[in-house]
């Protein structure tokens, strides 16, 4: 119980902050690190090239599926590579479905695979169920600073959010920037537009399946409450199809470049999101909706541009000057004919506003019943239902005045996550 009556109190200060993940600096500490167990790559033969604009990518895969050693001493004891199963798959590139299933047999945290052209994005992503609860306590996630094996790592690995799953709407996955190039430091590099015209797409495989994904949106983030309400770009679930498109009309509204590429509320996305410098605690972002059936994969790249008037962080405007721009909703700019992305059928109006705001009053007053049902009440003493309502009287309050879904979901989910840390008394 000593253990509970800690995680009530941290409760407090935890809820009222915005869950991003933190970063480290660029560099590296001046200790020995333990290197990862070198995975072999699987390396894709891709065509992203634009009908418009050559791609680059065949000459840089050679150098990227060179095989990267260390042997680094630590004070730690390093896990030797025969203790555990990594299978080759730099002979099989377009088997990369059945790899995974191999890399899922030495790790269950194992969920895809992504890769990013003319970047050293090339990397198994990975999951741990640990992480909602983490997340509950702002303690970091498990693969932030930890390898494949769960040695420890100062690179860290990919690895996706706690909120998503493969088979989100949104996925969102996470890495660091390295001063050298490594993890998620590739994209940083998308808010060059020349660099985004050279790798409009990127591959994400999951154990589901093999895709190919088109780069919508690169925006730029802040986590810091002083330099202005952090934007919650960090979604995977939506109430329906319009909260959806408003997510999209947002993020796109947010893009440094306008990319040529539609969308519509069939769509599922990809979330890439690592360590910006622009300020303290930035974060970089590019968002990608996966190739549809039969879709070709390249982008006409020639008519990507900048976008004129970004919508930043507040910050931005009072280091750089300039007006913020004024932002409405989905179906206000669409039928101002300010929307040229959409390739929808549905039509939209006012209603759909309305609709959503009482979608939302739904997600909050029915939040606490999804909550109980989650538990049976008689498994627990009294004392133990008396804890786990004060855990739940902490949580209410935010999730009441929460106007995201996403947002109440994972504001539900992180209780229920913590209510599941008591044992049944019978």
């Amino acid at each position: 119980m000593k253990k509970i009556y800690r995680y009530t109190a941290l409760l407090l200060s935890v809820l009222m902050m915005t869950m991003l993940f933190g970063c480290h600096k660029n560099t590296p500490p001046e200790i020995s690190e333990p290197s990862p167990a070198v995975e072999e790559s699987p390396e894709e033969s891709s065509e992203e090239e634009s009908s418009e604009e050559p791609s680059k990518e065949e000459s840089s895969k050679e150098e990227s599926s060179k095989e990267e050693s260390s042997k680094e001493e630590s004070s730690e004891p390093e896990q030797t590579e025969s203790s555990y199963y990594v299978p080759d798959v730099m002979n099989n590139p377009r088997e990369i479905y059945a790899n995974l299933q191999d890399y899922y047999a030495s790790n269950h945290d194992t969920v895809g695979w992504v890769a990013v052209p003319n970047t050293a994005i090339n990397y198994v992503v990975l999951k741990s169920q640990k992480d909602i609860t983490n997340a509950a306590y702002s303690e970091d996630p498990y693969y932030l600073t930890r390898d494949f094996y769960g040695n420890y790592y100062f690179n860290g690995s990919i690895f996706m959010d706690f909120r998503s799953d493969i088979s989100s709407k949104n996925m969102l996955l996470h890495g660091h920037s390295m001063a050298d190039g490594s993890m998620f430091a590739g994209v940083l590099n998308f808010d060059n537009l020349d660099f985004y015209r050279y790798a409009p797409t990127v591959s994400f495989d999951t154990l589901k399946e093999k895709a190919k994904w088109k780069i919508i949106a690169v925006i730029k983030v802040n986590t810091n409450e002083y330099h202005g309400t952090p934007y919650y770009y960090l979604r995977s679930s939506f109430g329906n199809d319009y909260d959806f498109l408003n997510y999209v009309y947002e993020i796109r509204e947010r893009s440094v470049i306008d990319c040529p590429v539609t969308v519509n509320e069939n769509d599922t996305l990809v979330t890439l999101s690592t360590c910006a410098y622009d300020f303290d605690g930035f974060r970089q972002v590019i968002i990608a909706r996966k190739v549809r059936p039969g879709e070709d994969t390249a982008v006409k790249v020639g008519k990507a541009k900048y976008n004129p008037d970004p919508l930043y962080p507040d910050v931005w405007y009072s280091y750089y000057g300039g007006t913020k721009p004024v932002t409405t909703s989905f179906q206000d700019a669409l039928n101002k004919k300010k929307i040229t992305w959409y390739d929808g059928t549905k039509k939209w109006s006012e209603k759909d506003d309305e609709s959503l705001k009482k979608l939302i009053q739904t997600y909050q007053n029915y939040a606490e019943n999804r909550i109980r049902a989650s538990y049976d009440e008689k498994r627990y003493t009294k004392d133990q239902i008396a804890r786990i309502d004060e855990i739940i009287d902490i949580y209410m309050p935010y999730i009441k005045s929460e106007p995201v879904i996403a947002r109440i979901n994972d504001l539900v989910n992180q209780c229920i996550a913590v209510i599941d840390l008591f044992e049944p008394a019978r």
